[in-house]
């Protein structure tokens, strides 16, 4: 796909790291540890990919842990950890996460935190496109019908839909978004499979009857690309197709690179903050 020609002035200029599967608290923690180097201004604009290994639930940062069942996730090897972000609970396995972290000086960032999730949105929205997926953002709100009102506040992939990518009304990506040191972190998740739906296995519940009643509405309100895709979706095709994308949408140019020394340095110390399991 041509590529159109972009500035190369340092606001126009980004990094893009592919960090591949990582343990859950280790990607929260460079999320964080990378978006403190990007408002520091000792890291440009980055756009990071990565996936999880081993699998991992996923809190919003105030939400509490007794939300899941511990022991069971414990006992199936599902790691459970804090986002830096907030919003509800997610279960991480056939993915692909991206971290957007954009410091204020950028010509992408706003106060209005809506509007930077729309650029990002539409830079995701023409990744997919390229995948012959014709995705949409979604910014009116549905709410659930089939639950009373707080019965799905745990769940992310179960929540209301509204300012999400959706493919005929149903959650593609969930995403959140948190101001660090003024700097933008935004992550979200892109399902390729359907296993987040297994996370009705690992949540503390009244009984069996409402892990199928969710379970079975989690179905009815989402979607992964491997459902509509023409054939299975590689982690490594997406990753080419947002990298791709990003360029065309935001006209920037992305060079590839790594994390930094640094960066990893910070992360290290800050894996127990996020890690749940870890601190029980």
């Amino acid at each position: 796909m041509q590529i159109s020609h972009v500035s190369t002035s340092p606001h126009r200029v980004w990094r893009f790291v592919d960090s591949g599967p990582q343990p859950g608290a280790t990607n929260m923690a460079l999320d964080m540890a990378m978006t403190q180097m990007v408002a520091e201004k000792k890291a440009p604009p980055t756009l990071r990919l990565y996936g999880w290994f081993p699998p991992a639930i996923s809190l919003g940062y105030h939400q509490s842990e007794n939300d899941v069942d511990v022991n069971r996730c414990r006992l199936d090897n599902i790691d459970v950890v804090l986002r830096p972000t907030g919003g509800r609970a997610i279960l991480h396995a056939n993915e692909l996460t991206y971290a957007v972290s954009i410091p204020p000086s950028s010509p992408f960032f706003h106060q209005d935190i809506q509007s930077v999730y729309e650029i990002i949105s539409r830079c995701l929205v023409t990744s997919l496109k390229q995948l012959g997926i014709d995705v949409d953002f979604e910014r009116v709100k549905k709410t659930p019908k089939d639950f009373s009102r707080g019965e799905l506040s745990t769940l992310c992939y179960a929540s209301s839909v509204q300012n999400e990518i959706c493919l005929g009304r149903r959650k593609l990506v969930g995403s959140a978004q948190r101001r660090i040191q003024g700097s933008v972190l935004q992550h979200g998740s892109i399902l390729i499979g359907d296993e987040h739906l297994s996370i009705t296995n690992y949540l503390t519940a009244p009984n069996e009857a409402w892990r199928d009643r969710v379970r079975q509405y989690m179905q009815k309100n989402t979607i992964s690309l491997n459902q509509v895709s023409d054939s299975a979706v590689a982690y490594e095709t997406l990753a080419n197709t947002l990298f791709v994308g990003f360029q065309k949408e935001l006209e920037v140019e992305l060079q590839r690179g790594d994390i930094s020394e640094t960066e990893w340095r910070r992360a290290k110390q800050l894996e127990k903050k996020f890690s749940i399991l870890a601190n029980l």
